[in-house]
């Protein structure tokens, strides 16, 4: 048996609302009303408003507060970075104008080449640790943008890290390039 409404097929003989759309089910004898077969009928929508549904995407949640931990860290080892890139940069110009200027023009070689060669191992060391650093300092980053609020300590810190990172990087590139090259060229001709 079937509702006579909505088609909805009856789940006891006696029964006296349909279970689907609570329309009345009349009865002869005792018995449903039998149908022939169910007339199906899309449901209306009898809502008079003019508002369309609109998807809603899952939004991003916004953190609030200040500087976690991971920012701190990410600016303080982008600084320590920056820092030891100064170093390098200051220490290991002086240590290659030292081991390449004829001594009239720089008299004080102190330690001879040995000493020059100590100082730009110093310097290197200093680079890879500044590169360290600045990996750190990275690495700090995008842990914070993960767990932390956006905040202007973690953004500097990043950019920090960038150039932290690229000049430690260009010294020790460039230092083994001049110790093979500028002695290449600084050699006398020899004619044959």
């Amino acid at each position: 048996m079937f509702c006579p409404n909505c088609g909805e097929k009856l789940e006891k003989l006696d029964q006296k609302f349909c279970a689907s759309c609570g329309s009345v089910i009349s009865t002869t004898s005792g018995a449903p009303q039998a149908t022939q077969a169910p007339q199906l009928r899309a449901k209306e929508n009898h809502v008079s408003s003019t508002v369309k549904s609109v998807p809603v995407y899952e939004s991003k949640s916004i953190k609030v507060g200040g500087p976690g931990p991971h920012s701190k860290k990410c600016f303080a080892f982008a600084t320590v970075s920056l820092g030891l890139a100064i170093v390098g940069f200051s220490s290991g110009g002086l240590n290659l104008f030292r081991f390449y200027i004829p001594s009239y023009y720089y008299p004080y070689h102190p330690g001879g080449l040995v000493g020059g060669l100590v100082g730009l191992s110093i310097v290197i060391i200093l680079h890879i640790a500044g590169l360290v650093f600045g990996i750190l300092s990275r690495t700090n980053s995008s842990k914070a943008g993960k767990f932390e609020p956006i905040n202007t300590l973690e953004k500097v810190g990043s950019v920090f890290a960038v150039f932290g990172i690229v000049i430690n990087v260009i010294p020790m590139v460039l230092i083994p390039i001049i110790f093979l090259i500028i002695p290449i060229l600084m050699m006398p001709i020899i004619p044959y």
